[in-house]
């Protein structure tokens, strides 16, 4: 009666509304909310500024305190909470991140579009599994949202052998109809005593169904029958898996285009001139809004289309128009190479064609045998080139271009040149560059960013794909033309090579950037994403879908789409986000596709998740099944809280700061031996259990930087600073003297911070400005004693194979932690050679105790030591000093010792070449460091430390 009264309410409106409101300011949004079953309990929104700035978000809670005919409501003070905002972000959800969401994802309020305002409120609405936002009566008399009944879900069930189909209406149904292939099937009066029935009958799964429904009130719903509760039967598998090319290929002269979408009863290829309905591939106002040819589809075997173009199509653009159960939508391709602006068309595209000059395909830098021979620098493209203080070409900022540009340099006001860009990373010595997601993620507009200078939302980590395949288009000279991006990103991988640098790529297949509006749910209603079995999409991801990895064509699409990346770009390697969301089965499949293609690429993810899954404990590529997963490595977070503090506390410190503890003790030992089942690690709980599986870091582009979680848990920027450069420098010394796989967060080499405007620390700078996220080569000049130490401790790394073991048994047998007399805050391990031929060498890392002062070691008798790096000194070529007997280390000091100095190998282009397969390995010698400035290396003459408070 209620939903009567409310429908009768909407007709009348227009009647009774006879007061007109004079236009007023908005400063209160009145967010209605309404549900079917009158049920709000722990519902709430997440709302966020959007534009003109994206900010942080803010829960809201709803309460059945406040609820009119239009359901819950409540009053977001504007002039308040989001003061000059233009456009909200929302997300209506129930409980936490990973609880139930409504359709849509991340919706957005243009509060421009709100109407009758009066006395600064105005109003948005809201519907139970409606995408539609209303802003205005005239939305509400138009349905917009939709109150009327409908049906929620309409699904085929298993029953038995055969299947019936289950409905779920919002309100008591008199009759319905059934139509298969358009044609009526069944028609049934006064079955439903309840809002949920199933209907029996002989129904076929590869034959479309649409259920029409009739409400008490003779108000009619129609619903597409989804299979999304069979696609995990045998019987979905057998008739729809496809093994075939999907997407474009070529065949001599024809182009063929294939896509997979079983449930479809039509599906239409349109092809376009240019890659946006606005603008042409040079970025000018050109209208095209319709296809200048369109060609039906043949449906082929196992649920795929087909079409064959005989004319030259090469880089024309295309979508697809696919009906599923009656509704037609337009939707690009996901498979799709590259794309125009904002992606709203997939390219056709002839990668011959647009290479850039000495490229060749399966070419890699030959200096990595192993996974630990790999030293990852984690990056984002915008950040290394968008500070003023970077002097590259103007209008290479933040782009690719930006990234692969040789040369650039950076002087400061005291006469401090560094080198900044790419020469920064050579000079470093890392020997790969982990980019944070380069697919298209959508949430920054690539046509106000190349049209609109006053357009400033410019960032974003990129976390929220769109298209796989496709290249983001801001990174780019010019995001209208497919073509730009593709070859600009080649040039970055040959500016990488010829520094003997890895490309590695962030992937994000875990989920989509969007849910119902992804292209994937558009061609197949269901099948790529898990559900609950409410019908909502599950949300392990946190960010309001997850993909289902488990079923076929979801597996063969990753695997298809690794396949492409590190064949076309000539990628070494992927790391998975959230890659507990992606079974065992489909991560093992991608790694061994990829290990053909070459044994040295390198994967690696997060062993976890953002929420909670369907997906089993049993089949996710996390913790508890790293050890069944082929050579693919995860992040170490044992050893990074256990070295600095939670990173989901920010004034929480650990080992470094002073806390020695036995388990922060333990954890870093963890790290130390490469996360395996070592004899004197007493860490329970390991799940690595193999140097090449560990991934051990002190920080990434997630929560705070290094620098910034260090200031935070107590420590003075001015009274502390040396403190703090300690610490800065030996966290990191502690990641790449232990086995494993070494990360670092690009920037930490010079103390990289992200301070907010209001002041504070930004933890989650996803989308915050460029002047938070940057990196600032000032800082370098600033402070490039930092940086000189972290260039020497990788050095040490890449000369001592002894920091690079692979095998647990060769780690057990070869290191074996000494006593110091600090207990828990200090640790001190010593790895000998494979043989006599090789030296032997020991790392002492002191950490801080106010009570006991210098760390002492014992050191072998009989043998004499080089220290390679002290207090404030690191020498890999000279060494400092030679010492025997015993070691004396100061607080938040790593002494590096060997008893034979050993030069790290070199990568070298032969002169005149541009072949990324010509190399030399020499002895580095003394030039390498020719850099190093004479102050920061001092020779010791039996230097006796002072204790360091």
């Amino acid at each position: 009666m209620k939903k009567i009264l409310i429908a009768i309410t909407l007709l009348l409106l227009p009647l009774l509304s006879v007061q007109t409101y004079a236009a007023d300011e908005l400063t209160t949004l009145r967010v209605h909310y309404y549900r079917y079953n009158d049920t709000y309990s722990g519902f709430n929104m997440w709302v966020w500024e959007n534009l003109p700035v994206g900010r942080g978000g803010k829960q809201w809670d709803f309460s059945t305190a406040k609820k009119g005919d239009y359901g819950v409501y409540y009053d977001i003070d504007l002039a308040t909470e989001y003061p000059g905002a233009t456009r909200l972000g929302i997300i209506i959800k129930q409980g936490g991140w990973d609880g139930y969401r409504e359709i849509g994802g991340d919706r957005f309020i243009d509060l421009a579009d709100v109407e009758n305002v009066e006395n600064g409120r105005g109003h948005v609405y809201f519907v139970e599994q409606d995408i539609n936002i209303g802003t205005s009566q005239t939305d509400l008399d138009n349905n917009i949202p939709d109150y009327r009944d409908r049906i929620l879900q309409a699904n085929f069930v298993p029953s038995g052998p055969m299947y019936q189909i289950q409905v779920s209406a919002t309100g008591i149904v008199s009759n319905y109809a059934v139509y298969e292939n358009g044609s009526q099937t069944a028609f049934l009066t006064g079955t439903a005593s309840s809002n949920t029935f199933n209907i029996s009958g002989s129904f076929s799964i590869d034959k479309a169904y649409v259920v029409e429904v009739t409400f008490a009130d003779d108000e009619k719903a129609t619903k597409s029958v989804s299979l999304e509760k069979i696609y995990d039967t045998p019987a979905f598998e057998s008739l729809y898996t496809y093994d075939g090319d999907l997407g474009v290929s070529f065949d001599g002269d024809d182009t063929i285009i294939r896509v997979w979408a079983p449930l479809a009863s039509e599906l239409t290829l349109n092809l376009f001139n240019q890659g946006h309905p606005d603008y042409n591939d040079e970025g000018q106002p050109s209208s095209e809004t319709s296809p200048y040819e369109t060609h039906p589809m043949t449906r082929i075997e196992n649920g795929a289309w087909e079409i064959k173009l005989t004319d030259d199509y090469d880089f024309k653009y295309y979508t697809f128009s696919v009906n599923n159960g009656g509704i037609t939508v337009e939707t690009t391709d996901p498979y799709a190479y590259s794309a125009g602006a904002n992606a709203v068309r997939s390219m056709i595209v002839n990668f011959d064609a647009i290479n850039p000059e000495g490229w060749e395909y399966n070419s890699r830098p030959k200096n990595v045998t192993n996974n630990t021979d790999y030293i990852i620098y984690e990056l984002h493209v915008r950040d290394l080139t968008t500070h003023s203080s970077w002097t590259g070409t103007e209008s290479y900022r933040g782009k690719f271009l930006g990234v692969a540009e040789k040369g650039t340099t950076y002087t400061d006001r005291n006469g401090v040149t560094v080198t900044t860009g790419l020469d920064h990373i050579k000079e470093l010595g890392v020997n790969a560059v982990h980019f944070l997601p380069l697919a298209d993620f959508g949430y920054v507009d690539e046509v106000e960013f190349a049209t609109n200078p006053l357009y400033d939302n410019l960032f974003n980590w990129g976390y929220m794909t769109m298209h796989f395949n496709v290249l983001e288009g801001t990174f780019s000279s010019n995001p209208f033309d497919g073509r730009t991006r593709v070859t600009e990103f080649k040039q970055v991988v040959q500016s990488l090579h010829d520094y003997g640098i890895h490309a590695i790529m962030d992937v994000v297949y875990n989920h989509t950037g969007s849910s119902e509006m992804s292209n994937f749910h558009q061609l197949v209603p269901g099948y790529y994403h898990r559900f609950t079995e409410s019908g909502g999409f599950s949300n392990g991801s946190g960010t309001g879908n997850e993909t289902a990895s488990e079923r076929s064509m979801m597996r063969k699409f990753i695997v298809d789409s690794t396949e492409f990346l590190v064949t076309e770009y000539n990628l070494s390697g992927l790391r998975f986000d959230l890659m507990a969301l992606h079974d065992v089965e489909t991560m093992n499949a991608l790694a061994d596709n990829l290990y053909e293609i070459d044994p040295t690429i390198l994967i690696y993810g997060e062993p976890w998740m953002g929420g909670t899954s369907p997906l089993p404990v049993s089949e996710q590529a996390g913790k508890n099944n790293i050890r069944n997963l082929n050579d693919i490595a995860a992040f170490n977070d044992v050893t990074r809280d256990a070295l600095k503090g939670s990173v989901f506390s920010a004034a929480d410190g650990a080992w470094i700061q002073g806390e020695g503890l036995a388990a922060n003790f333990e954890g870093l030992k963890y790290g130390i031996v490469g996360g395996i089942d070592h004899i004197d690690v007493d860490y329970v709980g390991g799940w690595h259990l193999d140097p090449e599986k560990i991934v051990n870091y002190a920080s990434a582009h997630d929560n705070n930087t290094l620098f910034d979680k260090l200031v935070l848990t107590g420590f003075s920027v001015t009274r502390d600073i040396e403190i703090l450069k300690q610490m800065q420098i030996q966290a990191n010394a502690i990641v790449l003297t232990s086995q494993g796989v070494p990360f670092i967060h690009a920037g930490a080499e010079f103390m990289r911070s992200k301070p907010l405007e209001e002041g504070g620390y930004d933890h989650n700078s996803y989308e915050s400005p460029d002047s938070v996220n940057q990196l600032r080569w000032d800082r370098k000049a600033q402070f490039n004693d930092v940086f000189e130490y972290y260039k020497n401790l990788i050095y040490i790394r890449n000369a001592y194979e002894h920091f690079r073991m692979t095998d647990p048994q060769l780690i057990n047998s070869r290191l074996q932690f000494l006593d110091t007399n600090q207990a828990y805050s200090a640790i001190a391990y010593r790895i000998v050679g494979m043989d006599d031929s090789e030296p032997e060498v020991i790392v002492i890392h002191s950490g801080f105790n106010p009570n006991v002062g210098l760390t002492q070691v014992t050191l072998p008798q009989n043998k004499e030591y080089h220290v390679l790096t002290f207090t404030g000194d690191s020498d890999p070529i000279n060494g400092l000093e030679v010492i025997s007997g015993t070691a004396f280390v100061p607080a938040r000091t790593t002494m590096i010792l060997t008893t034979e100095i050993l030069e790290a190998p070199q990568y070298e282009i032969l002169p005149g070449s541009s072949d990324n397969n010509l190399i030399l390995w020499i002895g580095l010698g003394v030039g390498l460091v020719s850099a190093v400035s004479i102050g920061a290396v001092v020779l010791l003459k039996r230097k006796q430390p002072s204790q360091d408070a």
